[in-house]
């Protein structure tokens, strides 16, 4: 018997070092089998050992010292399973808590290309050398030709299926746009009818390899090689439209905009045409299209702010309605998705002027439906076109509610009007959306070290 102490003080007892009492006598088949069972297998035993286990080992050991030895062992090796699942909870977690894996995938190749450049390659595989025989050496080419091109045609697919990202790995942002750009279910549907096609090959390929190695004649191989390559055609030929939807995905995910989690961000909320576009170009680097019409953005479009030597984002979204959210569009959608899953500093833009072709009652009501729901966020209110204000005739003539028409007058409080077409307020702005960017960052920081504080706080010595 051999006991080792640990870094808390206390003794580990090894039940392998528990001798028999005559050298030459082993210990009883069921003995060792009772040993090598788990804790909850010997539990459901009642915790009782074999019959005459206990006269087989050394003078001075009783039962009791036995069972608590045997308790030690199992109980330090349940504590390093629960501390494995748990960082595997915790590295799951991470995981979750980044963006980026869009700019991960692999490139697609057309589905033409992969074809011209398996074709070529499987031509050239010579056969095995030092076949004297004829008709075995071209029936020993036909098959490993047959084998290579399968192999070519569905290794590319099988590192596409592979390598795109799963959807329940994805951060929530990233899954959101997976959806409201393809629509549910379809970047799944496409994945999986490029995994059938690679599928269909290698059987077919596999098929056809094996019945030219069967070949006995030189004339029967090279029949058979050319049956086997145009099967294979063929069947790629069938699915390559999966490839090509797979190429147009792939297109779409790497285009869209990417975000740092660890990076201020503010975000411009509004209805459509209020002039978030015109703020975002004089904020950032971003340069989004300008026009007179609504639903001018139709994606999150990102930019870059550089402000005291700092770097921040801004991300312009698309115009929100005036209606509840399960009727909203995706163009709409994508909007509350970034409200609801990136840490964003809000920038609400208000027309007092209805020359964005929304009412002001109109605006009022989706804007206290969103600062409602998304109010935790650090919040700029911003009246554009104030140059406007008073120069056209209102859409509505009389408002109902006492808040609607104190909204008109004053907007929000403690709003700040601008206009970028007169430069009025625009220096100001620049100063409160660094403050607010500002704020934003020591949100993050702070985010950031609760984490780190409970792991540590909750970490137990085993």
């Amino acid at each position: 018997m051999r006991a080792t102490a640990t870094a808390g003080g206390r003794a580990v007892f090894h039940l392998q070092h528990l001798c028999p009492r005559p050298p030459w006598r082993a210990l009883p088949p069921a003995a060792t089998t009772h040993l090598s069972r788990s804790a909850p297998a010997r539990r459901a035993d009642h915790r009782c050992l074999p019959k005459g286990f206990l006269s087989t080992l050394e003078p001075g050991i009783s039962g009791v010292s036995l069972c608590r030895r045997a308790h030690a062992t199992c109980s330090y090796s349940l504590d390093d399973k629960l501390q494995g699942e748990l960082d595997d909870i915790q590295g799951e977690q991470r995981k979750l808590e980044t963006v980026g894996a869009f700019q991960k995938i692999p490139m697609v190749m057309p589905a033409t290309d992969i074809l011209m450049s398996a074709q070529r390659k499987s031509r050239n595989v010579p056969p095995t050398k030092g076949i004297a025989n004829i008709a075995k050496r071209e029936r020993n080419k036909g098959a490993k030709q047959l084998d290579a091109l399968m192999k070519e045609l569905s290794v590319p697919l099988r590192t596409y299926t592979e390598n795109f990202p799963k959807r329940r790995d994805l951060h929530p942002y990233e899954r959101s746009l997976i959806e409201l750009t393809f629509g549910e279910g379809y970047y799944e549907q496409v994945l999986g009818r490029v995994d059938t096609l690679r599928k269909r090959i290698t059987s077919v390929g596999k098929q056809h390899a094996s019945v030219c190695a069967k070949s006995t004649t030189k004339r029967e191989a090279e029949e058979r090689l050319t049956e086997g390559r145009k099967k294979l055609e063929e069947a790629f030929q069938h699915g390559k439209h999966a490839i090509d939807d797979l190429v147009n995905v792939a297109k779409a995910l790497r285009s869209m905009p990417v975000v740092d989690l660890h990076i201020p961000t503010l975000c411009l909320v509004g209805s459509p045409n209020v002039g978030k576009s015109s703020l975002v170009r004089i904020l950032s680097s971003g340069k989004p299209e300008v026009c007179s019409y609504p639903f001018t953005t139709r994606g999150i479009l990102m930019g870059h702010i550089v402000s005291n030597q700092e770097r921040f984002q801004v991300t312009d979204t698309p115009g929100l309605l005036t209606r509840h959210d399960d009727d909203r569009n995706n163009i709409e959608r994508l909007t509350l998705a970034v409200l609801s899953y990136l840490p964003i500093a809000v920038l609400y833009v208000h027309d007092l002027s209805e020359d964005c072709g929304t009412s002001v009652a109109d605006q009022y009501i989706t804007y206290k439906h969103i600062k409602d729901r998304f109010g935790d966020r650090l919040w700029l209110d911003v009246i554009s076109k104030c140059d406007l204000l008073g120069k056209k005739e209102p859409i509505s003539f009389h408002d109902a509610d006492d808040d609607v028409a104190r909204y008109r007058r004053l907007g929000p409080e403690g709003a700040l009007q601008v206009s970028v077409q007169s430069e009025i307020g625009v220096k100001q702005l620049k100063e409160r959306v660094h403050e607010l960017l500002t704020s934003q960052m020591a949100r993050i920081k702070s985010t950031k070290a609760e984490p780190e504080t409970q792991e540590v706080g909750t970490s137990v010595v085993y």
